[in-house]
Protein backbone atom coordinates (compact mmCIF):
# COMPACT_ATOMS: atom_id res chain seq x y z
CA UNK A 1 0.00 0.00 0.00
CA UNK A 2 1.51 3.35 -1.14
CA UNK A 3 2.13 5.54 2.20
CA UNK A 4 -0.28 8.08 3.98
CA UNK A 5 0.50 11.70 4.18
CA UNK A 6 -0.65 14.50 6.82
CA UNK A 7 -0.16 17.89 5.31
CA UNK A 8 -0.30 19.68 8.83
CA UNK A 9 -1.86 23.31 8.01
CA UNK A 10 -4.02 25.03 5.63
CA UNK A 11 -4.91 24.17 2.01
CA UNK A 12 -8.62 23.36 2.61
CA UNK A 13 -10.08 26.51 1.46
CA UNK A 14 -7.21 26.61 -1.21
CA UNK A 15 -8.89 23.28 -2.21
CA UNK A 16 -12.28 24.45 -2.65
CA UNK A 17 -11.20 27.31 -5.15
CA UNK A 18 -11.68 30.03 -1.71
CA UNK A 19 -8.96 32.73 -1.34
CA UNK A 20 -5.99 31.63 0.48
CA UNK A 21 -2.49 32.20 0.02
CA UNK A 22 0.54 30.87 -1.14
CA UNK A 23 1.59 28.39 1.02
CA UNK A 24 -2.16 27.04 1.18
CA UNK A 25 -2.43 26.29 -2.44
CA UNK A 26 0.63 24.73 -2.83
CA UNK A 27 -0.41 22.20 -0.25
CA UNK A 28 -4.03 21.90 -2.10
CA UNK A 29 -1.92 20.73 -5.71
CA UNK A 30 0.40 18.25 -4.07
CA UNK A 31 -2.08 17.15 -1.64
CA UNK A 32 -4.70 16.38 -4.31
CA UNK A 33 -1.95 15.02 -6.76
CA UNK A 34 -1.02 12.66 -4.23
CA UNK A 35 -4.43 11.45 -3.62
CA UNK A 36 -4.49 10.98 -8.14
CA UNK A 37 -2.28 8.78 -7.31
CA UNK A 38 -3.85 6.57 -4.76
CA UNK A 39 -2.11 7.87 -1.90
CA UNK A 40 -3.99 8.55 1.34
CA UNK A 41 -4.00 11.93 2.41
CA UNK A 42 -5.23 13.93 4.79
CA UNK A 43 -5.01 18.02 5.97
CA UNK A 44 -4.71 18.41 9.32
CA UNK A 45 -6.01 22.20 9.77
CA UNK A 46 -5.29 23.46 12.81
CA UNK A 47 -8.53 25.31 13.72
CA UNK A 48 -12.55 25.37 12.97
CA UNK A 49 -13.36 24.03 9.52
CA UNK A 50 -15.84 21.86 7.98
CA UNK A 51 -14.49 18.27 8.02
CA UNK A 52 -15.18 16.30 4.79
CA UNK A 53 -13.33 15.37 1.59
CA UNK A 54 -12.14 17.40 -1.07
CA UNK A 55 -10.56 16.31 -4.47
CA UNK A 56 -10.03 12.79 -2.58
CA UNK A 57 -8.40 14.60 0.36
CA UNK A 58 -9.13 13.62 3.62
CA UNK A 59 -10.16 17.15 5.61
CA UNK A 60 -9.95 16.87 9.79
CA UNK A 61 -9.68 19.42 12.48
CA UNK A 62 -6.78 19.79 14.49
CA UNK A 63 -8.68 21.01 17.48
CA UNK A 64 -12.77 21.76 18.21
CA UNK A 65 -14.00 25.55 17.36
CA UNK A 66 -14.89 26.06 21.05
CA UNK A 67 -12.44 25.87 24.19
CA UNK A 68 -12.87 25.42 27.50
CA UNK A 69 -9.25 27.24 28.28
CA UNK A 70 -9.18 31.18 28.86
CA UNK A 71 -7.84 33.01 25.93
CA UNK A 72 -4.32 32.96 27.27
CA UNK A 73 -3.85 29.11 28.07
CA UNK A 74 -5.78 27.98 24.83
CA UNK A 75 -2.77 27.65 22.66
CA UNK A 76 -0.44 25.92 25.12
CA UNK A 77 -3.21 23.91 27.23
CA UNK A 78 -5.79 23.05 24.22
CA UNK A 79 -4.76 23.51 20.99
CA UNK A 80 -0.79 22.21 20.81
CA UNK A 81 -2.01 18.63 22.48
CA UNK A 82 -5.44 18.27 20.12
CA UNK A 83 -3.06 18.42 17.69
CA UNK A 84 -0.11 16.12 18.77
CA UNK A 85 -3.43 13.65 19.59
CA UNK A 86 -4.75 14.05 16.20
CA UNK A 87 -1.54 13.09 14.65
CA UNK A 88 -1.14 10.19 16.97
CA UNK A 89 -4.44 8.95 15.65
CA UNK A 90 -3.84 9.68 12.32
CA UNK A 91 -0.43 7.77 12.31
CA UNK A 92 0.75 9.17 8.82
CA UNK A 93 3.41 7.49 6.88
CA UNK A 94 4.66 10.95 5.84
CA UNK A 95 3.97 14.05 7.60
CA UNK A 96 4.82 17.92 6.22
CA UNK A 97 4.56 21.26 6.92
CA UNK A 98 4.75 24.22 5.15
CA UNK A 99 6.37 27.43 6.12
CA UNK A 100 6.96 29.45 9.43
CA UNK A 101 4.53 28.06 11.68
CA UNK A 102 4.18 28.02 15.90
CA UNK A 103 2.56 24.41 15.45
CA UNK A 104 5.40 22.83 13.34
CA UNK A 105 7.86 21.98 16.57
CA UNK A 106 5.02 20.15 18.23
CA UNK A 107 4.69 18.54 14.66
CA UNK A 108 7.88 17.80 14.15
CA UNK A 109 7.92 16.44 17.59
CA UNK A 110 5.11 13.93 16.94
CA UNK A 111 6.10 12.90 14.13
CA UNK A 112 9.51 12.02 15.73
CA UNK A 113 7.21 9.93 18.22
CA UNK A 114 5.34 8.07 15.71
CA UNK A 115 8.17 7.15 13.63
CA UNK A 116 7.24 8.93 10.44
CA UNK A 117 9.82 11.17 8.68
CA UNK A 118 8.97 15.03 8.65
CA UNK A 119 9.38 17.46 5.57
CA UNK A 120 9.94 21.00 6.35
CA UNK A 121 9.12 23.07 3.36
CA UNK A 122 9.91 26.65 3.65
CA UNK A 123 7.75 29.05 2.16
CA UNK A 124 9.78 32.47 1.50
CA UNK A 125 13.42 33.42 2.59
CA UNK A 126 12.41 34.77 5.94
CA UNK A 127 11.72 31.07 7.34
CA UNK A 128 15.50 30.32 7.68
CA UNK A 129 16.12 33.43 9.78
CA UNK A 130 15.21 34.57 12.99
CA UNK A 131 14.68 38.26 12.26
CA UNK A 132 12.52 38.67 9.53
CA UNK A 133 12.39 41.16 6.87
CA UNK A 134 8.34 41.93 7.47
CA UNK A 135 8.28 41.85 11.22
CA UNK A 136 4.79 41.99 13.16
CA UNK A 137 3.33 44.26 14.93
CA UNK A 138 1.85 44.56 18.97
CA UNK A 139 2.65 42.47 21.50
CA UNK A 140 0.85 39.20 20.66
CA UNK A 141 2.52 39.36 17.11
CA UNK A 142 6.08 39.76 18.34
CA UNK A 143 5.02 37.28 21.21
CA UNK A 144 3.93 34.85 18.52
CA UNK A 145 5.79 35.58 15.33
CA UNK A 146 8.51 37.42 16.48
CA UNK A 147 12.50 36.74 16.87
CA UNK A 148 11.28 33.87 19.57
CA UNK A 149 9.44 32.25 17.94
CA UNK A 150 11.46 31.84 14.53
CA UNK A 151 13.77 30.94 16.86
CA UNK A 152 12.16 28.30 17.89
CA UNK A 153 10.91 27.12 14.62
CA UNK A 154 14.85 27.35 13.02
CA UNK A 155 15.36 25.02 16.11
CA UNK A 156 12.62 22.41 16.84
CA UNK A 157 11.53 22.44 13.52
CA UNK A 158 13.89 23.04 10.74
CA UNK A 159 16.72 21.08 12.88
CA UNK A 160 14.88 17.69 13.84
CA UNK A 161 13.30 17.61 10.28
CA UNK A 162 14.26 14.89 8.08
CA UNK A 163 14.22 17.08 5.07
CA UNK A 164 13.99 20.74 4.38
CA UNK A 165 12.37 21.33 1.17
CA UNK A 166 13.88 24.63 -0.48
CA UNK A 167 11.89 26.13 -3.36
CA UNK A 168 15.06 27.53 -5.05
CA UNK A 169 18.57 27.13 -5.14
CA UNK A 170 19.41 30.59 -3.26
CA UNK A 171 17.50 28.88 0.07
CA UNK A 172 18.90 25.28 -0.69
CA UNK A 173 22.55 27.23 -0.77
CA UNK A 174 21.59 28.56 2.95
CA UNK A 175 19.93 25.35 4.18
CA UNK A 176 23.27 23.54 3.81
CA UNK A 177 25.42 26.50 5.01
CA UNK A 178 23.27 25.67 8.93
CA UNK A 179 23.72 21.99 8.34
CA UNK A 180 20.31 21.46 7.29
CA UNK A 181 19.31 18.01 5.43
CA UNK A 182 17.84 20.00 2.02
CA UNK A 183 16.82 19.03 -1.33
CA UNK A 184 14.69 21.31 -3.67
CA UNK A 185 11.33 20.35 -4.64
CA UNK A 186 9.63 23.23 -7.07
CA UNK A 187 6.87 24.96 -6.67
CA UNK A 188 4.07 23.12 -7.98
CA UNK A 189 1.45 24.45 -10.48
CA UNK A 190 -2.02 23.53 -12.46
CA UNK A 191 -2.57 24.54 -15.92
CA UNK A 192 -5.98 26.48 -15.90
CA UNK A 193 -8.77 27.52 -18.74
CA UNK A 194 -7.35 30.92 -19.25
CA UNK A 195 -9.43 33.92 -19.09
CA UNK A 196 -11.45 34.87 -21.89
CA UNK A 197 -8.96 37.18 -24.41
CA UNK A 198 -10.14 41.07 -23.42
CA UNK A 199 -8.69 44.48 -23.88
CA UNK A 200 -5.90 44.97 -21.20
CA UNK A 201 -7.63 46.94 -18.75
CA UNK A 202 -4.86 47.34 -15.99
CA UNK A 203 -1.19 48.28 -16.56
CA UNK A 204 -0.26 46.49 -13.65
CA UNK A 205 -1.57 44.45 -10.66
CA UNK A 206 -0.10 43.51 -7.66
CA UNK A 207 -1.82 40.38 -5.40
CA UNK A 208 -1.33 39.24 -1.90
CA UNK A 209 -2.78 39.87 1.42
CA UNK A 210 -2.24 43.95 2.23
CA UNK A 211 1.00 43.84 4.84
CA UNK A 212 4.07 44.57 5.62
CA UNK A 213 5.33 41.10 4.62
CA UNK A 214 4.15 41.61 1.14
CA UNK A 215 6.04 44.86 1.25
CA UNK A 216 2.42 46.94 0.21
CA UNK A 217 4.49 50.42 1.69
CA UNK A 218 6.85 49.68 -0.82
CA UNK A 219 4.18 49.53 -3.56
CA UNK A 220 2.79 52.68 -2.57
CA UNK A 221 6.10 54.56 -2.85
CA UNK A 222 6.83 52.50 -6.02
CA UNK A 223 3.65 54.45 -7.48
CA UNK A 224 4.61 57.83 -5.52
CA UNK A 225 7.75 57.98 -7.40
CA UNK A 226 6.13 57.33 -10.76
CA UNK A 227 3.09 60.10 -9.77
CA UNK A 228 1.49 59.03 -13.39
CA UNK A 229 -2.21 59.26 -13.08
CA UNK A 230 -3.01 58.09 -16.17
CA UNK A 231 -1.63 54.20 -15.07
CA UNK A 232 -4.29 51.79 -13.79
CA UNK A 233 -2.96 49.85 -11.13
CA UNK A 234 -4.41 47.12 -9.40
CA UNK A 235 -4.64 45.33 -6.17
CA UNK A 236 -6.35 42.26 -4.87
CA UNK A 237 -6.22 41.18 -1.35
CA UNK A 238 -7.40 41.13 2.28
CA UNK A 239 -5.72 43.65 4.65
CA UNK A 240 -3.55 42.25 7.49
CA UNK A 241 -2.21 45.03 8.53
CA UNK A 242 -3.26 47.78 10.63
CA UNK A 243 -0.62 50.06 9.30
CA UNK A 244 -0.73 48.90 5.92
CA UNK A 245 -4.56 49.69 6.28
CA UNK A 246 -3.89 53.40 6.75
CA UNK A 247 -1.61 53.13 3.87
CA UNK A 248 -4.45 51.71 1.61
CA UNK A 249 -6.58 54.43 2.31
CA UNK A 250 -4.44 57.35 1.56
CA UNK A 251 -3.53 55.67 -1.54
CA UNK A 252 -6.99 55.08 -2.90
CA UNK A 253 -7.94 59.15 -2.08
CA UNK A 254 -5.14 60.09 -4.18
CA UNK A 255 -5.88 57.62 -7.01
CA UNK A 256 -2.67 55.85 -7.59
CA UNK A 257 -4.66 52.13 -7.15
CA UNK A 258 -7.85 50.22 -7.76
CA UNK A 259 -8.44 48.39 -4.54
CA UNK A 260 -10.80 45.22 -6.05
CA UNK A 261 -10.83 43.57 -2.04
CA UNK A 262 -9.74 40.20 -1.41
CA UNK A 263 -10.76 37.88 -4.30
CA UNK A 264 -11.70 34.04 -5.46
CA UNK A 265 -8.56 32.88 -7.12
CA UNK A 266 -10.23 32.76 -10.74
CA UNK A 267 -10.76 36.05 -10.60
CA UNK A 268 -7.34 36.61 -9.25
CA UNK A 269 -6.40 34.81 -12.69
CA UNK A 270 -8.09 37.34 -14.36
CA UNK A 271 -7.00 40.24 -13.46
CA UNK A 272 -3.55 39.30 -13.91
CA UNK A 273 -4.99 38.28 -17.49
CA UNK A 274 -6.28 41.98 -17.92
CA UNK A 275 -2.66 43.20 -16.81
CA UNK A 276 0.90 43.94 -18.72
CA UNK A 277 2.64 43.56 -15.36
CA UNK A 278 2.53 41.65 -12.32
CA UNK A 279 4.24 43.35 -9.48
CA UNK A 280 5.98 41.60 -6.27
CA UNK A 281 7.38 44.20 -3.58
CA UNK A 282 8.15 41.64 -0.82
CA UNK A 283 11.15 42.15 1.07
CA UNK A 284 11.62 38.48 1.69
CA UNK A 285 9.12 36.40 -0.50
CA UNK A 286 10.98 33.41 -1.95
CA UNK A 287 9.21 32.15 -5.10
CA UNK A 288 5.61 33.13 -5.02
CA UNK A 289 2.87 31.46 -6.96
CA UNK A 290 1.67 34.74 -8.46
CA UNK A 291 5.23 34.15 -10.59
CA UNK A 292 4.42 30.89 -12.13
CA UNK A 293 0.34 32.33 -12.85
CA UNK A 294 1.74 35.70 -14.25
CA UNK A 295 4.48 33.35 -16.57
CA UNK A 296 1.07 31.11 -17.63
CA UNK A 297 -0.66 33.91 -18.69
CA UNK A 298 2.35 35.27 -20.38
CA UNK A 299 2.83 38.45 -18.77
CA UNK A 300 6.44 38.97 -16.94
CA UNK A 301 7.47 39.78 -12.80
CA UNK A 302 8.43 43.09 -11.55
CA UNK A 303 9.72 42.25 -8.63
CA UNK A 304 11.77 44.14 -5.75
CA UNK A 305 13.83 41.84 -4.24
CA UNK A 306 12.91 38.25 -4.84
CA UNK A 307 14.73 36.83 -7.96
CA UNK A 308 14.70 32.58 -7.26
CA UNK A 309 17.29 30.79 -9.44
CA UNK A 310 18.38 34.50 -11.21
CA UNK A 311 14.90 34.07 -13.29
CA UNK A 312 14.64 37.80 -13.35
CA UNK A 313 18.41 38.45 -14.22
CA UNK A 314 19.44 36.13 -16.44
CA UNK A 315 20.32 35.85 -20.34
CA UNK A 316 17.10 35.34 -21.56
CA UNK A 317 14.84 37.36 -17.68
CA UNK A 318 11.20 36.21 -17.32
CA UNK A 319 10.75 39.61 -16.00
CA UNK A 320 12.98 42.15 -14.00
CA UNK A 321 14.07 42.31 -10.51
CA UNK A 322 15.23 45.39 -9.23
CA UNK A 323 18.15 44.02 -6.33
CA UNK A 324 16.15 46.15 -3.61
CA UNK A 325 16.41 49.68 -5.33
CA UNK A 326 13.22 51.40 -5.63
CA UNK A 327 14.92 53.80 -8.53
CA UNK A 328 15.43 50.40 -10.57
CA UNK A 329 12.04 49.57 -10.04
CA UNK A 330 10.84 52.60 -11.09
CA UNK A 331 13.23 52.47 -14.18
CA UNK A 332 11.65 48.95 -14.41
CA UNK A 333 7.80 49.70 -14.61
CA UNK A 334 8.69 52.57 -17.06
CA UNK A 335 10.70 50.34 -19.57
CA UNK A 336 7.77 47.06 -19.23
CA UNK A 337 5.06 49.49 -20.04
CA UNK A 338 6.70 51.24 -22.63
CA UNK A 339 8.33 48.03 -24.63
CA UNK A 340 5.48 45.35 -25.78
CA UNK A 341 8.47 43.47 -27.49
CA UNK A 342 10.04 42.86 -24.09
CA UNK A 343 6.71 42.09 -22.45
CA UNK A 344 6.50 39.85 -24.89
CA UNK A 345 9.38 37.65 -24.98
CA UNK A 346 10.00 37.45 -21.32
CA UNK A 347 6.15 37.00 -21.04
CA UNK A 348 6.82 33.55 -23.31
CA UNK A 349 9.93 32.61 -21.78
CA UNK A 350 7.78 32.72 -18.57
CA UNK A 351 5.56 30.29 -19.79
CA UNK A 352 7.87 27.89 -21.42
CA UNK A 353 9.68 27.79 -17.68
CA UNK A 354 6.28 27.05 -16.11
CA UNK A 355 5.16 24.07 -18.63
CA UNK A 356 9.03 22.66 -18.25
CA UNK A 357 9.98 22.98 -14.64
CA UNK A 358 6.74 23.37 -12.38
CA UNK A 359 3.86 21.37 -13.64
CA UNK A 360 2.49 19.38 -10.64
CA UNK A 361 3.37 15.75 -12.23
CA UNK A 362 7.09 16.12 -12.02
CA UNK A 363 7.11 18.27 -9.04
CA UNK A 364 5.33 15.61 -6.99
CA UNK A 365 7.40 13.05 -7.95
CA UNK A 366 10.78 15.02 -6.73
CA UNK A 367 8.71 15.29 -3.37
CA UNK A 368 7.94 11.45 -3.53
CA UNK A 369 11.74 11.24 -4.35
CA UNK A 370 12.41 13.14 -1.39
CA UNK A 371 10.39 11.77 1.41
CA UNK A 372 11.91 8.51 0.01
CA UNK A 373 15.21 9.30 1.10
CA UNK A 374 14.26 11.18 4.12
CA UNK A 375 12.39 7.66 5.56
CA UNK A 376 16.36 6.13 4.44
CA UNK A 377 14.57 4.39 1.37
Amino acid sequence: MKPSWCFAGGGARALAGLPDGGSERQVAILSAELARRGHPVTILVPGPAEEGTVSGVGIVRGWEAVSAWPRGLRFWAGRLPSLKRALRKLEPGVVYTRGFSVFAPSVAGAARRIGAPYLAALACDDDLVTSPSGGPSGAVGRAGYGRVARAAFVRLALRRASMVLSQHSGQLAECRRMGLPSEVVRNAFVPFEKPAERPVMFDACWIGHVSAFKGFDSLVELLSRVADRRLRVAVAGAVQDRACRGMLEKALESGLIEYLGEIPHAEALSVMASSKVLLNTSPSEGFSNAFLEAWYLGRPVLSLESDPDGLLSGAAPLGICARGRMEAMEDGLRRLLSDGGARHDMGEAGRRRVEAHHLAGPVVDSLLEAAGRASGG
